[in-house]
């Protein structure tokens, strides 16, 4: 007699998962054979019977793993600028343990056909008019020496703007009205007091006879060109520059910081103190360019003669440049849907840029030789302070209704083409942890069409 092993027969997979949303362009959810929960799944999307991408499902799903099921077994695609869709056209699919499992589209599928259908009209976006802040020139900056100057430091562990204590002060206690850091329409005072006493402060003494004032240094990228530079007009190098900043000058990691101070004749020049110091002599200019305030009409002089010591580069610059904020993970402002934004821009020929990725040449490369820079207002178009009268067209757009103007006072000084849209009519503000304020764009695939339009 003979015997056979009987053949073991693999049950089916059991499927579970959830196809959990969709929103410009990005489709997402999770899918796993329940029996194989340490196994991966492979999910493709299809178009017109064509597979247009194919990714594992194996990105972390705690909400998923909260219910029971074991794994990672979450999916997300960015589906690509895809013309008018009809019902049935894009289809979805889950490869598991070799066999192909459909993914139901229906709950979704008039919302894809929404996103994907052609804008009702191109209308053109409203142009910003309202300002946050003022927009004044001044004929005259001064600079003044002032005696036995007492330097009071940052504050450990707190914010600049709400430390009463640091500052520039003359011996009996009055802050210096030239080294005051001031900003808005009534020039409020960010931090620091008009008075405070000095008495009973322990004062070490400077190591330098006369020194420069520099004001604070930002350790942000706008704020530092704005703000930290603005004293430039009166400082050569010739004398120590001292700043209020922590860490010390020389130990910022922002690598802009030291290259600035470097194009800017400060390199090892650059000094601040971590306790309060006295200093036998400063010379102290006024900011050429007050924040949301008011601007010197010769501020730009000072700043282009440190742009034209930033060292050019080598590599060729598109015509057309987007500046992208889309791979920022924390901030101010975040603008969930960019990134199909950058999918259409690059569709229209723009090149899409990340500021945040290029060095300070590279960013001052693109002012100095780009045709048309598009983008939402932020700090990459102060670089324009360092390339005043670029002949770049830039067309800048806002999150909501009011236009900063800082941008208008450097466009005063600056010169060249700017226009200055809203996109307040097509966002809508959403919740995040990563930055102080999020927006999410209503339909990036028509926000795409509008912005292409102006910029045409």
């Amino acid at each position: 007699m003979v015997f056979r092993k009987r053949r073991t027969i693999e049950p089916p997979p059991v499927v579970i998962g959830s196809l959990d949303g969709f929103a410009n362009g990005r489709l997402h959810g999770w899918i796993c054979d329940f029996l194989h929960q340490g196994e991966s799944a492979y999910v493709e999307v299809h178009w017109r019977g064509t597979m247009l991408m194919r990714l594992r499902a194996n990105l972390a799903r705690h909400d998923v793993n909260a219910i029971g099921v074991a794994g990672d077994h979450g999916y997300c695609f960015r589906l690509p600028a895809l013309p008018p869709l009809g019902r049935g056209d894009l289809t979805l699919v889950a490869e598991i343990r070799g066999t192909f499992h459909p993914i139901a589209l229906s709950a979704l599928e008039d919302q894809i056909l929404a996103f994907f259908s052609p804008s009702p009209e191109v209308a053109s976006l409203d142009r910003c008019r309202q300002l946050w802040g003022a927009n004044q020139t001044r004929e005259t900056v001064s600079s003044k020496t002032y005696h036995d100057v007492i330097y009071l430091p940052f504050t450990a562990g707190k914010l600049l703007d709400h430390d009463p204590h640091w500052g520039l002060y003359t011996a009996d206690g009055h802050l210096i009205p030239e080294a005051a850091f001031r900003r808005g329409v009534d020039l409020t005072l960010v931090g620091q007091s008009e008075r405070i006493a000095i008495d009973g402060e322990a004062l070490d003494t400077a190591p330098f006879d006369t020194m420069v004032y520099g004001g604070p240094l930002l350790a942000h990228y706008g704020h530092f060109l704005l703000t930290t530079l603005a004293r430039c007009w009166a400082i050569d190098g010739s004398a120590p520059v001292l700043f209020h900043s922590v860490p010390a000058v020389q130990d910022h990691g922002a690598r802009y910081i030291l290259e600035l101070l470097r194009c800017a004749g400060l390199e090892n020049r650059s000094f601040s103190f971590d306790r309060p110091t006295r200093i036998r002599r400063v010379v102290v200019p006024e900011p050429s360019f007050y924040e949301q305030h008011s601007v010197w009409t010769h501020h730009a002089t000072a700043l282009s003669a440190i742009g034209r010591n930033v060292a050019p580069v080598a590599t060729s610059v598109p015509k057309k440049v987007y500046l992208s904020k889309s791979r920022l993970h924390s901030g101010v402002t975040g603008l969930d849907g960019e990134a199909f934004i950058d999918l259409r821009m690059r569709q229209a020929g723009f090149a899409v840029v990340h500021p945040e990725s290029l060095g300070l040449a590279e960013q001052v490369n693109l002012f100095r030789r780009a045709e048309l820079i598009v983008g939402t207002a932020g700090s990459a178009f102060h670089t324009l302070a360092l390339v005043p009268h670029t002949s770049a067209r830039r067309v800048v757009l806002t999150l909501n209704e009011f236009l900063n103007s800082n941008f208008l006072l450097l466009d005063r000084v600056s010169g060249g083409q700017a226009e200055y849209f809203s996109l307040k009519d097509d966002l809508i503000l959403a919740e995040s942890e990563q930055f102080s304020t999020m927006y999410a764009i209503r339909n990036a695939n028509h926000l795409a069409d509008r912005i292409i339009a102006v910029a045409s």
